[in-house]
């Protein structure tokens, strides 16, 4: 199962003479599209925005692959039995005493495969095996890490330019070099679909190119003659631009002597672009960058990511405890307000609460007057004829005692004045609660008067 694509690719392209950073934004598919592009000298920062991996990379990946230049590479063709990557990487790291034109032990090694453009089967696969002194591949990231820049790979630019060359028949197709790496020549001889033979050329000055090249293709054209997959005068194809076509031209051609086919190569947008779109979608497999710098990249990038988060969590706890101390400043300084106001308005308070009392007073004196005033009247109305009220005593606004005097002849009017009182009403309710049964008691020696007493209770606040 392949790994989904990043979300962002960067190609930086580090020379002698100039630095050149591409981003592009990837899509679910693996399609590239460049977003930005920077330019500048070999000693000019890098933007950080761009290629620098925050927490933000662990919902956005992004893909950092760095060119390495050229003359720190060495290519070699080589063909083993089809098989699975690990398989594979076992069976080059057995014969790479055999490759490699360095020792074992001072090289970083990977390997590419070269799809076949061949009609015919074959059980065997051909492959680029690309081999790097590991003190020059240190050096450049260093230099990358200098700038920011950590490289998730290792990759060199002119291994997609070969892969991308359309191949239309046999030939040897010369990629001549640019900018800083001008004086080196990329050789690569295609025949019966196959890639035969890759060799990356170091010469020293355009006098000597005639002469350095012609040793080189001429060794070349003996191997593949020695190996049978050379059987006539190879063809030579010139992929350069066409301000470097003169020169090599004329170089060719006296050694060919004879046509040489020109064909116009990807410019560096366009083969940043593509080896995005390689990387992303997982063709690419040949990667220079040593396991232990990946290694160690990682978990820089996950301790970057630790410390920051660990960072934040202190700021934010920081700003909230200044909070609370402000949120309490705050409540104290409100709370210091509100004493204050309090002790301004207990004064008026106090006096407030006197007056409330007095009022009620006042209206408890008003009701009592009033009750008094409602129990003489219904007493006055209700008294029959004959009989006399020598005392009318109001006890504690609810009582009122009754005294008088009535003929002995006239004493059963007592029991009558008692039901006249029980029935008296005020707004359509009795004004006494209860009326005591009447008492009395002859009065002199002749007993022809009698003094009698009532209490009567009156109904209470139902009278406001």
């Amino acid at each position: 199962m392949k790994p989904s694509p990043p979300n962002a690719c960067n190609i930086l392209e580090l020379t002698a003479d100039r630095r050149q950073l591409w981003c592009f934004d990837v899509s679910s598919n693996g399609a590239a599209e460049l977003d930005e592009e920077f330019g500048g000298l070999p000693g000019d920062a890098l933007p950080a925005k761009q290629v620098a991996k925050d927490w933000r990379a662990l919902f956005s990946s992004r893909l950092n692959i760095a060119w390495l230049p050229a003359g720190s590479v060495f290519l070699r063709v080589a063909q083993f039995p089809k098989c699975d990557r690990a398989e594979l990487l076992s069976m080059v790291e057995l014969s790479l005493e055999k490759v490699s034109p360095l020792p074992v032990a001072q090289i970083v090694w990977t390997v590419e495969t070269v799809p076949s453009r061949s009609s015919l089967p074959s059980e065997m696969q051909t492959v680029i095996v690309l081999v790097a002194m590991r003190h020059e591949v240190e050096k450049f990231l260093g230099t990358l890490q200098g700038r920011g820049f950590l490289a998730d790979r290792l990759e060199v630019p002119q291994l997609h330019q070969v892969l991308a060359t359309k191949v239309d028949g046999d030939g040897t197709w010369v990629y001549p070099g640019s900018g800083a790496d001008l004086n080196s020549c990329l050789i690569a001889w295609w025949y019966g679909g196959e890639l035969r033979s890759i060799t990356l050329v170091k010469l020293t000055g355009p006098e000597h190119w005639q002469r350095e090249l012609g040793e080189v293709l001429t060794k070349s054209a003996w191997a593949g003659e020695l190996e049978g997959w050379l059987t006539g005068p190879p063809r030579y194809r010139l992929v350069s631009v066409p301000e470097d076509q003169e020169v090599w031209l004329r170089v060719l051609r006296e050694l060919a002597d004879g046509l040489v086919d020109v064909t116009k190569p990807c410019d560096a947008a366009a083969l940043a672009t593509l080896a995005a779109q390689r990387a992303a979608r997982g063709e690419s497999q040949a990667n220079l960058l040593p396991p232990e710098f990946a290694t160690r990249y990682r978990q820089q990038f996950v301790d970057s990511v630790w410390m920051r988060g660990l960072g934040a969590l202190v700021a934010l706890y920081m700003l909230g405890v200044a909070g609370y101390f402000v949120v309490l400043q705050q409540a104290q300084q409100q709370q210091a307000d509100l004493q204050k106001q309090a002790g301004n308005l207990s004064g008026s308070y106090t006096n407030a609460l006197v007056t409330k009392a007095r009022i009620q007073v006042l209206q408890e004196q008003i009701a009592l007057k009033y009750a008094a005033i409602e129990s003489l009247k219904a007493v006055s109305a209700k008294l029959p004829e004959g009989m006399q009220l020598t005392d009318f005593s109001f006890q504690r606004g609810q009582k009122v005692a009754l005294r008088g005097t009535v003929a002995a002849a006239e004493i059963g009017k007592l029991t009558d004045y008692s039901s006249a009182l029980q029935s008296a009403t005020l707004n359509g309710l009795p004004l006494f609660k209860s009326v005591s049964a009447p008492t009395s008691q002859s009065s002199g020696a002749a007993a022809s008067q009698f003094s009698w007493t009532l209490a009567c209770e009156l109904r209470g606040p139902e009278l406001e």
